[in-house]
């Protein structure tokens, strides 16, 4: 989400003789919050993440026209409604300007009134007054266009686009807001003024990140930098490049460290989180050179937003066991290495401490509640009394102000989250889905947990209801309809805890009718999901039904949108999207009151729907993964491309696993199977249970070995089909898998009745879901591979020797060229793509997947390789009569350690390379059995008509049969993701 800050600055009056008196900017800095746009605002308060990221605008303004001297009055006004607008007396400023602006018309002094009216649509943004503000800027543009094109003339015009542009940036139009700063760079250059050039950059950069376009924001953001770079990916050696160039810079002008405060929150929002803060440190560090307080105070908010979303990246892979320290004191910019989550907590607690001693109250409130919110997270209840009592303090003192009622639902939000804590059943499936982003640290340390608050120091839910009472009628108030909206969503999610459920629906329904309004669907979805669980509350299925459908249509029509209008969504996605799809197909897949779950008789209807939903769902994740949406291709449907092949959707429902079997020219069929209840809270669930027994038999050791796990996830997934599969003479099963199941290898799961493994009896393959890129089968004198490979130790990681046989062996089968060791470089990699089209490409090195894709790599000779950076390796393929990447062969990767989830990354490669098949391994095994099988692989696909599912089963069951490598550790890891044909 885009969390913008804009920099409050008043049109300066001025004579050629009071010029150098009155030339001065207003140079303080106002909170992300009090100048965001509405859409924006909504989503921070949401994730507790306030951060200065946004760019203040703080263009200087030349003089108008020649004042006398004795036009005391005027002068005086000017200088009466500055001073109150720096003071945040807005109510009063109004007034003032509203009457600078008469005094200028009774003058028919035009450019002074156009100056005086875009000063009153600054001050009434302030105030939440939208269309008053909207009535004085186009007042003031009209009047501009009217006078002659003098220097001075164009000097308060870009001033004035400025100022517009802030406003349609606040009321949620975007686009118009880059427009109009486009208008005002081009005027900036026109005159020679660098600086308000680069200023309209930054602020065109704000627009360009809340409408979700971060690549082209952060290009604009690097073109103002000076950096020659296509995109976000950069290294840490270019921005050490970067860094050095600004610190031994003499004198860095307050521009360079608002480009590169800017540059550092756009990394943030993409992922680049040790970038971001790298630059933002490099920016403190010049903004503690120059003695710019206020700058600094709002780097060291942008750096506390990136130390915590660096813990929340950390704490989802680390061990539930690991605990989190205290978070005590540590330093804000500092280069000492940070190796777990409960320590950039604590460099997010310090840079939000040293955010709160800054002179704006903006920046300290700010501070201070994302400061509360951290502490709700990680639960280290210390200092939650004493700073309760601050905030509440703080914000029965702030004026009426749109940001001020923002401020209070992000307050009432934390103590929602603090309140659910300490209540033991007000986070169960059917609570408010403001709890679901609660995110709470797992396991804090021992002493600290959230019991040992005393309840009666917490607000109450009535309480927490007063607060949001105070922020309605103060938006109310305000004529502020969005946030008016945003207030009854978040008193609906009070009163659906306090059990008040037809207030709760009453609120939700008035929320989404106040929404419908406005051009706005960011926070949408959240209070029709609200409204589906509270209408399941009350039993009423159909209506929940259909509130789901709303919420599902909204996240979809979102899609690639969401990631970027709401940036913390990559550590909250599977808290705050991925159950409105999950808790919609559990009530399409919903039995009869009167049948037996594996009876189950769904309409084809809601069957169709549910399957759309599941790959909904895998795109939906696969777009949060790499954090833009990923898949530009046209696929077809699987049907379509082979009538012997059935696909098995499944997906992991509280109390059972759902499957939805798919034929060509048949009807859907449903089964599922009923899983058992943990017996204690905070217990994995079964299916977890059983994937981890299977991943521990598989080893090289006998001893280990135990078919147990695989023939129960076979009886799960293939059991109730069996005749179905038969009856239609199926060759190939195609799964599209869900959660931990990712991660079962599907030719391992066992028949105990006939006593064979599944990849004795089909052909098999994984996909994200029904559509698929198409692709024909291999033609054996269409095999021509591209090889590379690390067989020498490299980097920190092992050496490979079984990779030079392996190399060799492929050599003789199919046309090769080979890069081995020093010659597979990335560059190298590229070159040889360019110059011709393989349709194979098959490397053979280390790599990992990961559910994250920072750590999801391949390994090269000069560095790894990241997945979002195969793409750009790979690119040449996008040329015009260019043909595909058909097959990529990843034959020595592994998925990352304790990582339930890094399947995710096998698909996230297999997506971004572009290929329309991968083959890969789900661990990385013995270098001799890789290389029969991938010698067997080879010699399989060159026959004719044989595709690439039945050579690689062909090539799994050679091992299968060999006396050294029949155990499933040895065949059973390699998969086929994609097209199989």
């Amino acid at each position: 989400m885009n969390k913008k800050k804009q920099r409050g600055r008043c049109l300066r009056l001025a004579t050629p003789t009071l010029k150098a008196r009155f030339f001065s900017k207003i140079s303080h800095y106002k909170s992300r919050l009090y100048s965001s746009q509405v859409r924006s605002l909504i989503l921070v308060v949401l994730l507790f993440f306030l951060s200065v990221g946004g760019v203040l605008v703080t263009t200087q303004v030349w003089a108008s026209t020649a004042i006398a001297q004795t036009q005391q009055e005027p002068l005086e006004l000017v200088k009466q409604g500055k001073s109150l607008y720096q003071n945040r007396q807005f109510e009063t400023a109004l007034t003032v300007w509203e009457q600078v602006a008469a005094a200028f018309a009774a003058r028919e002094d035009k450019l002074n009134q156009a100056m005086a009216l875009s000063n009153l649509a600054l001050t009434a943004q302030q105030l939440g007054r939208w269309e008053q503000a909207k009535k004085a800027i186009a007042t003031s543009l009209n009047i501009l266009q009217t006078q002659p094109k003098t220097p001075e003339r164009l000097q308060i015009l870009s001033s004035t686009l400025d100022i517009q542009g802030q406003l349609q940036l606040a009321v949620g139009e975007s686009e118009a807001a880059l427009a109009t700063w486009k208008q005002a760079a081009e005027i900036y250059q026109n005159l020679g003024n660098q600086n308000g050039a680069i200023r309209s950059q930054i602020n065109q950069s704000q627009a360009m990140q809340n409408m979700g376009l971060y690549p082209m924001a952060c290009k604009t953001l690097l073109k103002t930098l000076k950096l020659d770079h296509q995109n976000c990916q950069i290294t840490k050696e270019e921005l050490q490049t970067l860094k050095e160039r600004f610190v031994n810079k003499e004198n860095s002008s307050s521009l360079d460290i608002l480009a590169l405060r800017s540059l550092g929150n756009v990394l943030r929002v993409v992922s680049q989180l040790e970038q971001s803060q790298m630059v933002l440190s490099t920016a403190g560090q010049l903004a503690q050179q120059s003695g710019d307080s206020q700058n600094l105070a709002a780097i060291y908010l942008s750096l506390g937003n990136t130390a915590r979303s660096l813990g929340n990246r950390k704490i989802q892979l680390e061990k539930p066991s690991e605990q989190q320290p205290a978070l005590t004191q540590s330093i804000c910019i500092q280069a000492a290495s940070i190796t777990n989550a409960g320590q950039f907590y604590q460099q997010a607690a310090t840079c939000y401490r040293q955010a709160e001693s800054s002179t704006s109250s903006d920046i300290k409130r700010q501070a201070q509640l994302n400061r509360f919110s951290l502490l709700v997270q990680t639960q280290q209840w210390s200092e939650v009394p004493t700073l309760l009592s601050e905030i509440t303090s703080h914000l029965n003192d702030l004026p009426i102000t749109h940001p001020t009622v923002y401020a209070h639902i992000k307050f009432a939000q934390s103590l929602m989250c603090l309140q659910s804590g300490l209540s033991e059943n007000s986070s169960n499936a059917l609570s408010s889905p403001i709890l679901q982003l609660c995110n709470f640290v797992k396991n804090p340390p021992t002493g600290t947990g959230i019991k040992t608050l005393e309840s009666s120091k917490i607000p109450s839910w009535p309480e927490i209801g007063q607060i949001l009472q105070t922020a309605l009628n103060q938006a109310q108030q305000l004529q502020d309809k969005q946030a008016e909206a945003d207030v009854r969503g978040y008193l609906g999610g009070v009163y659906q805890q306090m059990g008040k459920l037809t207030e709760a629906r009453q609120l939700t329904e008035q929320a989404l009718q106040q929404k419908s309004a406005f051009n706005d669907s960011s926070i949408t979805y959240l209070w029709q999901w609200q409204l589906g669980r509270i209408y399941q509350t009350q039993q009423n299925q159909k209506s929940a039904l259909q509130a789901y459908i709303l919420a599902y249509e909204t996240l979809q029509s979102l899609r690639k949108d969401l990631v970027g209008i709401n940036p913390e969504i990559q550590f909250t996605f599977r808290d705050s999207v991925e159950p409105v799809y999950r808790e919609l197909v559990n009530l399409l897949l919903q039995p009869q009151a009167s049948q037996q779950i594996k009876q189950t008789q769904i309409n084809q209807k809601n069957l169709k729907l549910a399957r759309d939903v599941i790959e909904a769902l895998q795109l939906a994740e696969l777009t949060n993964f790499f954090r833009e949406a990923c898949v530009t291709s046209q696929p077809q449907p699987i049907d379509q491309l082979d009538p012997n092949a059935a696909v098995i959707y499944s997906i992991i429902l509280p109390d059972r696993v759902a499957i939805i079997l798919s034929r060509p020219q048949k009807p859907l069929k449903y089964y599922a199977t009923p899983l058992k209840p943990n017996s204690q809270p905070g217990e994995i669930g079964e299916i977890e249970r059983v994937y981890n027994d299977m991943l521990a038999g598989f080893t090289r050791y006998s001893y280990l070995d135990s078919l147990r796990p695989q023939t129960i996830f076979y009886d799960w997934l293939i059991r109730p089909i069996e005749s179905e599969l038969q009856k239609d003479e199926i060759k190939t099963l195609v799964f599209v898998l869900d959660g931990v199941l990712r991660g079962v290898p599907m030719s391992a799961l066992y028949d105990s009745q006939k006593q064979k493994y599944l990849i004795e009896k089909y052909n098999l393959a994984l996909s994200p879901g029904l559509q698929l890129l198409y692709s024909p089968s291999l033609s054996p004198n269409k095999l021509q591979t591209l090889v590379g490979g690390l067989a020498e130790a490299s980097q920190g990681f092992s050496k490979l020797p079984g990779v030079e046989e392996e190399v060799r062996e492929i050599a003789k089968i199919v046309p090769t060229e080979v890069l081995l060791n020093k010659e597979f470089t990335r560059n190298r990699l590229k070159v040889e793509i360019d110059n011709a089209a393989f349709p194979i490409v098959h490397l053979a090195t280390h790599g990992q997947f990961s559910s994250q894709a920072e750590n999801t790599f391949l390994l090269a000779w000069d560095g790894r390789i990241n997945v979002k950076e195969l793409d750009q390796v790979l690119q040449a393929r996008d040329r015009p009569g260019r043909s595909p990447l058909e097959l990529l062969i990843l034959s020595a990767c592994q998925t990352a350690a304790g990582d339930n989830r890094a399947i995710l990354g096998l698909a996230g490669v297999a997506v971004r390379s572009g290929a329309r098949s991968t083959l890969a391994t789900l661990w990385s095994v013995e270098d001799q059995s890789t290389v029969e099988l991938m010698n067997k692989f080879y010699s399989e696909l060159n026959q004719p008509g044989v595709t690439k599912a039945e050579a690689l089963r062909q090539a799994q069951l050679f091992l299968l049969r060999s006396p050294n490598y029949r155990r499933p550790y040895y065949w059973a890891p390699f998969v086929l993701v994609g097209n199989w044909l």
